[in-house]
């Protein structure tokens, strides 16, 4: 099956050499594909180094905690290497890592001389990264590998005809640590042994920014007496054809509003929907905001420590590819609403559950689920028990996979 999958491998990489190029975002991904190259040419490790993959940005959060840990000990170089463009350009200059590169296309003729350059010590995967040459070499060379962060739905690929051919070489990887019991279950019935329930260390990385002093003056001069504060948090225009509507039935309502993607024409959408009551994070002054109530960040970085401020945020893609992070505002203890899809994600789940968490499909699910986020206290008092809780019982993953690590490196497997 390794064969036939790396066949379709390089198919599937020639068409899209060939008829990809007319967008922009396949160039970039094809051109990237070679970079390791260049980057680890004067790489050379010192001391024992962990690798960590991730497909992009929302991986590289549930890496970053594990990743701080080991470096903290001061015994360890750390390697990351993305899959995609996007995850690369906004942390290739993470200050916790050694080397930061893409991971080469799954052909056994890169596999062979990235890892032999490399040299890891211990590889770890996050989440959905399945890569069946890498974690072949990686059986073949003995260097410990770990999944980390993993979540298996009870329809996953992975378990189903034909993908379980592929997916029964998840026991290739030494442990397979799962953000739920489920996941365990699930893998368990396809005789997938190698589990550990550990939780999503996510979470770990959501309590530290919490736990972190940070203000921003002119946030706060904006927010001066306001009593609800609403942040729209990773939208696309999908989630604004919902969003502007619903508040503009919010004449006293202050929104903070923070894109997925910086674009002139969704800034200047909403700019025409609230004209005078609209104002850019960098037109903010110590003025009169009295008839400004819609803030549109413009800026990258911030989102995360925005939260502190809300009393609810709508966090967007649910009307496109998937909900994006919503622990990062989850973790302040407010009401948090995303659009449909969202299934892939166990955390989403398991606020839904709490009802901490709401999934709206229309204009009016949105009104509903807004209207009692910002104005039942009796609600909002409900969802910060619940997720306080919720938080408490899942923080400590990151160190239970750590310990791992600076054991199969003392080993010395």
């Amino acid at each position: 099956m390794l064969k036939l999958y790396t066949l379709l491998l390089r198919i599937g990489l020639f068409f899209v050499s060939v008829f990809g190029r007319r967008n922009t975002k396949v160039r970039k991904w094809l051109a990237a594909r070679d970079k390791w190259k260049v980057d680890l040419a004067g790489f050379k490790k010192t001391k024992k180094l962990i690798w960590f993959h991730c497909a992009s940005v929302g991986e590289f959060e549930q890496a970053g905690p594990v990743i701080e840990q080991l470096k903290s000990k001061g015994e360890f170089e750390i390697a990351i290497t993305f899959f995609s463009s996007s995850g690369y350009e906004a942390k290739h200059d993470y200050g916790h890592a050694d080397l930061i590169t893409y991971l080469p296309a799954d052909l056994p003729e890169n596999v062979e001389p990235f890892l032999r350059i490399l040299a890891p010590d211990v590889a770890v995967f996050v989440k959905y990264e399945f890569w069946f040459n890498v974690m072949d070499a990686l059986v073949k060379l003995k260097i410990p590998m770990a999944l980390i962060s993993a979540y298996f739905p009870d329809k996953h690929w992975t378990i189903q005809w034909p993908g379980i051919l592929l997916g029964e070489r998840l026991s290739q990887f030494d442990v397979i640590y799962t953000q739920d019991e489920m996941s365990c279950n699930v893998l368990a019935s396809v005789m997938i042994d190698n589990t550990k329930c550990a939780g999503d260390t996510r979470v770990d990385r959501v309590l530290e920014v919490k736990n972190e002093k940070w203000a921003m003056e002119s946030i706060q001069r904006f927010l001066a007496e306001s009593e609800e504060v609403f942040i729209v948090g990773s939208n696309w225009p999908a989630d604004d054809r919902y969003l502007i509507p619903a508040i503009q039935s919010y004449p006293s309502l202050k929104v903070i509003v923070v894109p997925h993607e910086l674009h002139d024409d969704q800034m200047l959408n909403w700019k025409k929907a609230f004209q005078e009551e609209f104002v850019l994070i960098d037109e903010v002054d110590s003025g009169d905001f009295n008839n400004q109530r819609v803030l549109f960040v413009n800026r990258v970085g911030l989102l995360s420590k925005l939260y502190r401020y809300a009393s609810a945020a709508y966090i967007g893609g649910g009307f496109g590819k998937a909900v994006h992070n919503t622990l990062e505002a989850a973790v302040y203890g407010i009401p948090v609403i995303f659009g449909p899809q969202n299934n892939r994600f166990q955390e989403i789940q398991l606020l839904k559950q709490l009802e901490a968490g709401s999934e709206i499909n229309s204009l009016t699910q949105l009104s509903s689920a807004m209207n009692k986020a910002l104005i039942d206290t009796e609600y909002q008092t409900k969802v910060k028990a619940s997720t306080h809780e919720f938080f408490e019982s899942q923080k400590g993953a990151s160190m239970q996979i750590v310990r791992w690590i600076v054991g199969e490196v003392g080993e010395g497997k």
